[in-house]
């Protein structure tokens, strides 16, 4: 190989390496980008379904104090949420509603650390998600799975959400022993 072959070979070595570093670096910046976008709509998104706080009365069927989020944009799922409250003496409350296309239901429980929980859907095409007060999904049931049961870890505020695909009644009940 002569001088000149051997020069044009290192261009094009050279050339090579610098295409992949300008390309992973291309790649690279545009990876933290996208991870930024999404932790910030992550961020958002938390602080927007955050449930208000409303005080527990007593009552034969749960209280509802319904509170839909008009900034919410149109695309986003409406959520309403409804605190419940169990009879004196009583354990555990049946609830009877319906969901219409874009919309989550929440319903709140003040319950204690060690205290076991239990919801079981009777009627409906819907999915329950559990989710505790520091936010942290702990469980869920759907058709497949009728029935959620666990020991809840933290004392406060735990979300008893339902969302369906499709408009759907629904009854569940729900019980904290």
């Amino acid at each position: 190989m002569n001088d000149q072959q051997e020069k044009t070979k290192l261009w094009k070595i050279y050339g090579i390496l610098m295409g992949v570093m300008v390309g992973g670096a291309v790649l690279i910046l545009g990876g933290q980008a996208a991870w930024n976008a999404i932790q910030q709509n992550m961020s958002k998104a938390s602080r927007e379904n955050k449930p208000p706080s409303t005080n527990s009365l007593p009552l034969t069927t749960p209280q509802v104090s319904a509170e839909v989020r008009s900034q919410t944009p149109s695309s986003a799922p409406l959520i309403s949420t409804e605190r419940v409250s169990f009879n004196e003496g009583s354990t555990g409350a049946t609830v009877r509603d319906s969901l219409t296309g874009n919309q989550r239901k929440r319903y709140l429980l003040n319950c204690g650390s060690g205290q076991r929980m239990t919801v079981q859907i009777r009627q409906g095409d819907i999915n329950v998600t559990i989710i505790s007060p520091n936010n942290q999904t702990i469980g869920n049931a759907a058709n497949g799975v009728s029935q959620w049961q666990g020991q809840l870890p933290n004392s406060g505020d735990y979300i008893v959400e339902i969302s369906a695909p499709n408009q759907s009644g629904y009854v569940i009940n729900i019980e904290v022993s």
